[in-house]
């Protein structure tokens, strides 16, 4: 419990000790009433009786006093904390108070972690961390761009801004607690782990740091926020599965082709190919626990063994592609590594759940006729406005800008499209803990 929730709480047993007065005790009365109580060993009636007198002139630091040592006693160190401290300010220089009031504060915020900790774990049960860093990795470019220019606005819109940014900061931190719990089961080599979550400890408390200096508005926020940023996609391609790795790995080889600005100074060209290398070390294993999901799955589709071998094959191939697009920038060789990415994407399986015209459960999606008829009027009207714009814009574009457009689109689709499949396929059947390459 928090110190501020402890004093909301005690204020409202004052009132609520202030309405009941009518009982026509005095504070002394009240005070006895509450002593019985705790010599008599029951503590709950003592707290319930004492608890508002710390709020009292009279009474307020001996009962705050008898309070924080029940709490303490307890092991409501939040409670004792805040009792200690009401008994501290009305005697600053009582050696007694000081003693108290560091007991009660002694470990406190290891007990706040401790409880922040197994709140964050049992949100999150279950969780892959491929899909966790997924979405870590997202908000940390979302607040790489928000922390960029939030302070260039006027004083008091910068400072809500800070703090909905901090917020974000912290929020963003948390996430790494369950994905290092992850990596300590899934990792059996015991220094391997060790180094693993250290570096993800550094990596969460960078993330603090970004947070509390956000929240100051000082400038070395961005800075810290884009480390942050470097760390989250540096664990995504450590804990990434072969169909997500695809869909990054289509979008970074996009962009490399056109010649997009560089994300957080890295290059895309080594991005795509460091996502390939993922999608190359964690197949072979990823594609059995496929397999054998699918015999008892008859929403996942077939994988055949001609299909894998046939990804293992162009996988190899195109690692080479992009080593090469890497060296010699030849925007040729970009473009046919990212034409076998695509092929590759069709040949991985899909969930058949996840078909048109089906709702999410599985079961057909049913509407009303008079709805249906109306919506189709829409569609048709849309479709055909659609039609006449794209017309028009085609006429203005050069066949190279068709070209890159329909590549960017189609890389846009396929990604969206492995994110969709992906709780339906994979959180059903995930990798054994010793066949992940972390």
């Amino acid at each position: 419990m928090s110190v501020a929730k402890s004093i909301a709480l005690t204020l409202v047993a004052f009132l609520t000790f202030m309405v009941e007065g009518a009982s026509g005790q005095s504070d002394a009365e009240v005070w006895n009433e509450g002593v019985d109580y705790y010599r008599s060993g029951d503590v709950t009636n003592a707290l319930r009786v004492l608890r508002p007198l710390m709020l009292t002139r009279s009474h307020g630091a001996r009962a705050a006093e008898v309070v924080a040592k029940l709490e303490l006693e307890r092991g409501n160190n939040e409670e004792a904390a805040n009792a200690a401290q009401i008994a501290l300010r009305a005697n600053p220089n009582d050696a007694k108070a000081n003693r108290n009031y560091t007991r009660a504060v002694d470990g406190l915020a290891e007990l706040r972690e401790t409880r922040l900790i197994n709140d964050v774990l049992a949100q999150h049960q279950g969780a892959d961390p491929s899909v966790l860093m997924m979405g870590a990795t997202k908000e940390s470019r979302m607040l790489m761009d928000a922390i960029a220019g939030y302070r260039t606005n006027d004083a008091v819109k910068a400072v809500a801004l800070a703090d909905e940014l901090s917020g974000r900061a912290l929020e963003l931190s948390n996430l790494w607690l369950p994905v290092k719990v992850a990596i300590c089961q899934a990792v059996t080599n015991e220094e391997q782990a060790a180094t693993i979550v250290a570096q993800v400890d550094q990596a969460r408390e960078r993330t603090r740091l970004a947070a509390r200096q956000t929240a100051d508005m000082e400038p070395e926020a961005y800075s810290t926020i884009a480390d942050v940023e470097h760390d989250c996609t540096r664990f995504l391609k450590m804990t990434i599965l072969p169909p997500e790795a695809i869909g990054e790995g289509m979008e970074s080889q996009s962009n490399a082709w056109t010649n997009a600005e560089r994300l957080n100074g890295r290059d895309w060209q080594q991005e795509a190919l460091d996502y390939t290398r993922a999608f190359r070390a964690k197949f072979p294993a990823w594609a059995r626990a496929y397999e054998q999901q699918a015999q008892n799955d008859t929403n996942s589709a077939p994988f055949t063994a001609e299909d894998q071998a046939k990804i293992s094959a162009m996988a190899t191939e195109l690692e080479k592609l992009q080593m090469e697009g890497l060296e010699s920038g030849d925007k040729s060789i970009q473009k046919r590594a990212l034409d076998m990415i695509g092929e590759i994407s069709d040949l991985m399986p899909k969930s058949k759940s996840n078909q048109p015209n089906a709702a999410q459960d599985g079961t057909p999606q049913q509407n009303d006729q008079g709805d249906g008829r109306q919506n189709g009027e829409q569609e048709q009207q849309s479709e055909a406005a659609d039609k006449e714009d794209g017309e028009a814009q085609s006429a203005e574009q050069s066949e190279d800008d068709k070209e890159i457009e329909a590549i960017l689109r189609k890389a846009q689709e396929r990604s969206d499209e492995h994110e969709a499949d992906k709780k339906a396929r994979m959180r059903k059947s995930p990798l054994p803990p010793n066949e992940r390459d972390w």
